[in-house]
């Protein structure tokens, strides 16, 4: 079929068909010399000659100069093209905004300039280990509506990693560190927490780093443990347990008052903590994981799955069916090797 429309078509010349695809016909016979084998090889530099530069680049201590001027602290939260208008007013020209721009980037500094030249290392992820209760616990805060807009209310709350009862919380008008530090402390000595047993893991927040917190943990010989910063997935098991506190179908736009908001508390812990079936502890109640009672909970749900199966061997047609049993460990940021 292609030799007979070879026959009728009429030949079209190289000019003709480079100019209708607007290709060069320079470019069109080096492609075809490439794909033969017969391109003339690039004429590349020899082994110890310098690179000769751009006349229009700017050397290398000029340029570090530029970004150590971008990141001075009269210019660290100012936008680049801010800048070259303020040096113009007085009288002094480094470079193009579009320049600021490509030496900012080479050093990783276009969204962030605050910590200068130099920046900190990275932070590692923080590793949270536990295989029984009271060996690591997650708190954070957060804001519950209040009466009106712009009123909140502060959630304090302290999550077993293991277990995920939630051992200590409350509610307040402000966020504080000596709130913080009473929580903590009343909530160790209730569940009996010796030294050197716990870690105590949370986020960065100003009343986390606090001297006040950092001090009673040394006191009580607790362990602390942060996040990365701006890193929420360093926490989950505080985020989860706050996502299931605003999605109850019960839980208010606003709370009237503080009485009110503690009230409310009071009866999602108890309904948290007792009733509530957690899927990362095999469907278990924390309180019964905590308590150490879940074990007999796993027995009785076996033994009721054993006599389905042994009714109706037929209904299961891989295995028979198991009981989800109870976490063998908990982590926070699992190392992969």
């Amino acid at each position: 079929m292609n030799a007979a429309v070879d026959a009728w078509a009429p030949k079209v010349g190289e000019t003709r068909a480079c100019t209708a695809f607007a290709v060069s016909a320079r470019t069109r016979r080096h492609h075809r010399q490439q794909a033969q084998g017969r391109a003339a090889p690039r004429p590349s530099r020899a082994s110890g000659c310098p690179r000769v530069l751009p006349a229009w680049r700017i050397p290398d201590r000029e340029r570090e100069r530029i970004v150590a001027l971008l990141c001075e602290p009269r210019f660290c939260d100012l936008a680049p093209a801010q800048i070259y208008h303020r040096l113009l007013d007085d009288g002094v020209y480094v470079c193009s905004i579009r320049q600021m721009y490509r030496l900012l980037n080479e050093k990783g500094l276009v969204r962030d300039r605050r910590r200068g030249h130099k920046r900190a290392p990275g932070y590692a992820a923080p590793q949270v280990h536990a295989t029984a209760p009271n060996m690591a616990w997650s708190w954070d805060i957060s804001r519950l509506a209040g009466p009106e807009a712009r009123v909140y209310f502060f959630l304090y709350l302290i999550i077993d990693v293991y277990s995920r009862k939630i051992v200590g919380w409350t509610v307040d008008t402000t966020e504080s560190d000596k709130i913080a530090r009473r929580l903590i402390n009343t909530t160790a000595k209730r569940e009996g927490i010796n030294a050197d047993t716990l870690v105590l893991h949370s986020d960065r927040g100003a009343q986390m780093t606090s001297l006040t917190v950092a001090d009673l943990l040394e006191k009580l010989g607790v362990t602390r443990s942060l996040s990365r910063p701006r890193v929420s997935n360093d926490n989950p098991f505080s985020e989860a347990a706050f996502k299931t506190v605003k999605y109850r179908p019960d839980y208010p736009k606003r709370f009237e008052n503080i009485a009110a908001a503690r009230a409310w508390m009071r009866t999602f812990a108890a309904w948290y903590n007792a009733d509530h079936y957690h899927s990362g502890i095999g469907y278990h109640h924390p309180a019964d994981v905590h308590d150490g009672t879940a074990t007999s909970t796993v027995t009785k749900r076996q033994t009721v799955l054993d006599a389905a199966y042994h009714a109706h061997p037929d209904r299961f047609r891989n295995k028979p069916p198991a009981a989800p049993a109870l976490p063998a460990e908990s982590w926070i940021n699992r190392p992969t090797i």
